[in-house]
C-alpha cells in the first residue's frame, strides 16, 4: 500500500475529520482514507457518466441523420394517450 503525508491540516479542518471519525467510530486514519476511497469512487463515477452522456449525444445524431424527418416521440405519445 502507498502512503500520503499531509502536513499543515488547518485546525478546524482537523477537528472536523476527529469528529466524523468518533461519529463513524473510526479512527482518524479509517476516516480519511474512508474519505478518500469515498471521493475517488465519485471521480470515477462522473467521469463514466461523462462518457455515457458523450455516447447517447452521439447516438441521437446519429439517429437524427438516418431519420431526419422522424416525429417527436412526444407527439406520438400524446396522440397515443388521446386516442384511448
Amino acid at each position: 500500500m502507498a502512503n500520503v503525508t499531509v502536513r499543515d491540516i488547518p485546525a478546524r479542518v482537523h477537528q472536523a475529520l476527529r469528529d466524523s471519525a468518533r461519529k463513524h467510530y473510526r479512527s482518524l486514519n479509517g476516516e480519511v482514507l474512508h474519505i478518500l476511497a469515498y471521493y475517488a469512487h465519485r471521480e470515477r463515477a462522473w467521469q463514466e457518466l461523462e462518457r455515457k452522456q458523450h455516447e447517447r449525444d452521439r447516438l441521437r445524431r446519429e439517429i437524427a441523420e438516418k431519420y431526419p424527418n422522424a416525429p417527436s416521440s412526444i407527439k406520438l405519445i400524446r396522440e397515443d394517450r388521446d386516442g384511448r
